[in-house]
């Protein structure tokens, strides 16, 4: 994907085509909700009213927080909420707390599907509290985020903190500046990468634009170059009260090269006059480390996930990620999110500067693939000499995780494929709980060889690892085993069949929070290192996902290969964060997509399939009518290339369940005839069909209400196995969401 085609984040993405293709496809879609959306229960009624959705918040750090923003994304039924209808989130005693609210995603008839709202809450350490969404109007914030945009930079003030963004040269924020005082506490906050030997300071921006702009939070992206083959897409978020941003930082390697040498990626803080006297910095499980600063700077590593470095003392421990420094006068620190998971980075730490390392110069030097990108998440701030209070330098290295009422989310039909607790379902739903805590589990434990090449040798066992951690692994799964000699010990499983659409399953159905960061997690790595950014020797490949592949983005084993490629898991992302990089990414697989339908595609019925499933998420999202199209041109081809006889083929389900969802887009009676042909197949050879053929039994139960398709459907899901690893977690954890949803009243 090639991120200079992100859309703007104030263009609704949903309803963009008009005339009559954009009228049969919206028909078509009302086609889609009655088959496969749920059926009766609805988050409103019929006359639009919005029924209360509830959303659960914990404080996970045994922290206080104050005014502590929460960004959650709320569905709603078809119907259920215009985008102009005013909503409101109160507390458990039904006060009002502040709000900003913003449309992800509509519906065919162009009501609210997603809403993104922002609010603040206040927590005690480890308190649960349950907030509800409701319509009616709130009071304005009592000191809303201001935002001036002019034509020399953009000023932000959130009533702890100002800074400003230049036009005519980079920096993340011109000087931060605390509330009532005038002199700035840093300098310009820059950024650098280096490229083999080629030290790239990131220039200035071709591209600033304000994506937000509320009384709560704003958000603020730069575009660039570092000029040596890299280029940055930088994002700033400030939000009201706070005196902290929140910064995206995602580079991209456009170098034709194979792989390029990056030693250091760097953010730089001047201090300028501040000259901090001491430091405090986050260790996992233990007491936090302070100390006076010297004329020396102090260097903290983590230089894998189980060893870290301070001051030249090395020992085994995992830092939390965040760093501050102080004088009499003020505080200024630092916070990465995964810092110890995505090793290995560093801060330096001076009476002139603090530098965070998002790749330390103090490890050998990363190889980052063609068209590769990588995206960091850091905190900065300012606050006067006492500091932040203790713990909530932890607390910044992850926002808050609002969980929303997972019964509401199936009754609204906004999240394709989503499943509750219930009589039919809780034990299911209770075994992808546990089968994707096993997972994270098995991605600590995967040893690996870190040797840099497609197989390893015995001369290489000293670079062995162990856990999917990394830069470049972080969010992914490895294949099983130590020296895999299948296609490689550095062929990692990219998230192959979805995984991150199961994680965000998974998450939806149980309200687990921590599979909320897994998903986020996975979702970043398959929008950055598992997408060709550029190739310079095919640019055609540009926005499509690699298949799994050594070292992650070599293309040893091929090109793209359209048996492998998954947009949902990116949708269902960008529903549940508003992330507008999910989205970019997502239509950058479906543009590719379109352009391959002419093409020959060799008899894998696979390639026919996924690529509809694909094409439908985003046209669901997006509501463009071509990339429904396209999809309805992949099942034709798809069924004239594979009969539905073959249903024994384990490949043929894939092709027969993406045949299901263009089906329920379009009603169209070839797929229907298709469909029930191979569905008196499957159950022709019951006992021996593969688990990928009962989405399609199920389907076709559903459409004719036929009891036995049904019941054969749900038994065959209630034996899934979902393992204990990416594969088989994802292959399976996929199936039986998709049956359970179809069938569980």
């Amino acid at each position: 994907m090639n991120i200079s085609r992100f859309p703007p984040h104030s263009v609704r993405p949903a309803g963009r085509d008009a005339g009559a293709a954009a009228a049969r496809a919206r028909r078509r879609s009302s086609i889609a909700w009655g088959l496969v959306g749920c059926l009766c229960l609805l988050a409103g009624g019929a006359n639009g009213a919005v029924t209360p959705i509830g959303i659960t918040v914990r404080e996970p750090d045994g922290v206080e927080r104050r005014r502590w923003p929460l960004t959650v994304s709320v569905p709603f039924a078809r119907g259920a909420l215009v985008a102009s209808a005013p909503l409101a989130v109160r507390d458990e005693a039904g006060t009002a707390l502040p709000i900003q609210t913003r449309p992800l995603a509509t519906w065919p008839d162009g009501s609210v599907r997603w809403m993104l709202i922002d609010t603040q809450v206040d927590l005690r350490p480890n308190q649960e509290r349950r907030l509800r969404v409701e319509a009616g109007a709130t009071e304005a914030t009592a000191t809303p985020l201001r935002v001036a945009a002019g034509e020399a930079q953009i000023a932000i003030d959130s009533g702890a903190l100002r800074f400003a963004i230049p036009r005519d040269r980079f920096a993340i924020a011109d000087g931060l500046r605390l509330a009532g005082v005038e002199a700035p506490v840093t300098g310009p906050i820059t950024a650098l990468l280096v490229a083999g030997e080629r030290r790239g300071l990131a220039q200035t921006p071709t591209e600033m634009r304000v994506l937000e702009s509320g009384p709560l939070r704003a958000r603020v992206e730069l575009r660039g170059t570092y000029g040596n083959g890299f280029d940055y897409v930088v994002r700033v978020d400030a939000y009201a009260g706070q005196p902290w941003l929140r910064v995206l930082h995602t580079f991209v390697n456009r170098n034709p090269a194979a792989f390029t040498s990056v030693p250091r990626i760097a953010i730089e803080v001047p201090l300028g006059t501040l000259k901090p006297a001491r430091y405090r910095l986050g260790v996992v499980g233990a007491r936090m480390r302070s100390g006076d600063l010297g004329d020396a700077p102090l260097i903290v590593v983590q230089r894998d996930n189980v060893t870290a470095e301070v001051a030249g003392e090395r020992d085994a421990a995992q830092l939390t990620g965040w760093i501050e420094l102080a004088n009499s006068r003020a505080s200024v620190g630092a916070a990465g999110r995964w810092f110890w998971q995505q090793y290995p980075q560093s801060f330096t730490a001076g009476r002139d500067r603090l530098t965070y390392n998002l790749w330390a110069p103090e490890a050998d030097a990363a190889g980052a693939g063609v068209g590769a990108a990588k995206t960091h998440e850091v905190v900065l701030w300012a606050s006067g000499p006492q500091g932040l209070a203790p713990g909530t330098g932890t607390a910044l290295t992850r926002p808050l995780v609002g969980v929303v009422d997972p019964l509401s989310v199936v009754r609204s039909g906004a999240l394709p494929d989503a499943v509750a607790s219930g009589a039919a379902t809780a034990r299911f739903v209770r075994k992808a709980a546990d089968a994707a805590q096993r997972y994270l589990t098995r991605n600590e434990q995967e040893p690996w060889n870190d040797c840099g090449k497609a197989t390893c040798t015995a001369a290489d066992e000293a670079r062995r690892r162990v856990g999917a951690y990394g830069m470049w692994n972080w969010g992914d799964w490895n294949f099983r085993g130590y020296e895999d000699r299948v296609k490689g010990t550095d062929s990692w499983g990219n998230l192959e069949y979805d995984t991150t659409q199961v994680l965000a399953l998974a998450y939806t159905a149980s309200g687990t929070p921590a599979l909320f960061d897994a998903m986020v997690a996975a979702a970043r790595h398959y929008m950055d290192v598992d997408t060709i950014h550029a190739y310079p020797a095919r640019p055609e490949w540009v926005g499509m996902n690699h298949p799994k592949n050594p070292l992650h983005f070599s293309f040893q084993l091929g090109g793209p290969d359209l048996g492998h490629t998954w947009t949902r898991g990116l949708i269902s992302y960008y529903y549940l964060t508003g992330d507008e990089r999910g989205l970019a990414a997502a239509r950058g697989i479906a543009d590719y997509l379109t352009t391959r339908i002419g093409g020959a595609v060799r008899g894998n019925p696979r390639q026919w399939g996924w690529p509809q499933v694909a094409l439908l998420a985003v046209h669901e999202a997006t509501g463009e009518a071509r990339y429904l199209e396209a999809a309805r041109q992949y099942a034709a081809r798809g069924m004239a290339a594979h009969p539905p006889s073959g249903a024994r083929q384990w490949k043929l389900g894939i092709l027969a369940d993406a045949l299901a969802y263009t089906h329920a887009a379009t009603g169209d009676p070839a797929m229907r005839a298709w469909l029930e042909t191979y569905a008196a197949g499957v159950m022709a050879h019951r006992a021996q069909a593969d688990a990928r053929a009962f989405p399609a039994v199920a389907y076709v139960g559903r459409l004719r209400g036929d009891a036995t398709l049904r019941e054969a459907a749900l038994g065959r899901a209630e034996q899934l196995d979902l393992g204990a690893w990416g594969k088989p977690f994802t292959v399976n954890g996929r199936i039986g969401f998709r049956i359970y949803s179809l069938l569980a009243e």
